[in-house]
């Protein structure tokens, strides 16, 4: 594939992506993010030890409530997302703050200089990706010599019941195993590649009907296998 096919193909990946998450920033989409996603992105959150000097990027930031609790620690963060409308949500909610600030840029082509972060973090986002591997690739460029990434994801191979999502999201995903995330960060260049899975301690209602998944048996198993979060390290 030449650089320009791979550069459109880029691009409109990108372009429905911001498409689709615009559309659910103008439906209030945010917030219930927020909401489904916080109990586990705290404690992947908590186990960064974000230092008081620490310079931190948000990939994918989304509403930036991530971003925002990551400002609480940190000197400064950045969140970018390719969603013009997610980012003007995170603006609006974020303006009481001086130490963070949001852009609109991909992953995939990150608008920073090399070694620009101490910390990166990236909460739900890394399967939309058109390249993965450039993803991490351009995360490994901006963070600094012994720099950490973490990201939590709850779409992945081992996760059967999230498989489910597939169908009704609006633009493609990848379904990947652990072993294939871990090799993606390798040839990335990250070092001191680790995986846990994170619980979320949130009741799931006796009377769940539907929503996010298509019985309430489904969701406690997807419950039980739990987030997956993969934490890395940029080489020295």
């Amino acid at each position: 594939m030449s650089a320009s096919t791979k550069k459109n193909k880029q691009d409109s990946a990108d372009e429905k992506l911001r498409q689709e998450f615009n559309e659910w920033a103008r439906a209030g989409k945010g917030d219930s993010m927020e909401r489904g996603h916080r109990p586990v992105g705290e404690q992947a959150i908590a186990r960064m030890n974000v230092s008081p000097d620490a310079n931190v990027l948000d990939i994918g930031c989304g509403s930036g409530w991530a971003a925002r609790l990551l400002a609480q620690a940190a000197n400064h963060v950045i969140g970018i997302d390719v969603s013009d409308e997610m980012i003007r949500v995170a603006r609006e909610q974020s303006n009481h703050l001086t130490n963070v600030e949001y852009q609109v840029a991909s992953a995939e082509n990150l608008p920073f200089p090399d070694k620009t972060f101490t910390d990166a973090f990236s909460m739900e986002s890394l399967y939309y990706y058109a390249d993965i591997r450039q993803a991490l690739s351009e995360i490994a460029r901006v963070l600094q010599p012994g720099g950490s990434f973490v990201t939590v994801i709850d779409l992945y191979q081992e996760n059967l019941p999230s498989h489910q999502w597939i169908e009704t999201l609006q633009v493609p995903v990848q379904l990947l195993s652990t072993a294939a995330y871990r090799s993606l960060f390798e040839a990335a260049g990250l070092i001191n590649i680790r995986d846990e899975r994170l619980f979320d301690p949130t009741p799931v209602p006796d009377d769940y009907v539907t929503g996010s998944f298509k019985t309430r048996a489904d969701f406690l198993a997807y419950r039980k296998n739990g987030s997956l979060m993969l934490t890395a390290e940029k080489g020295g």
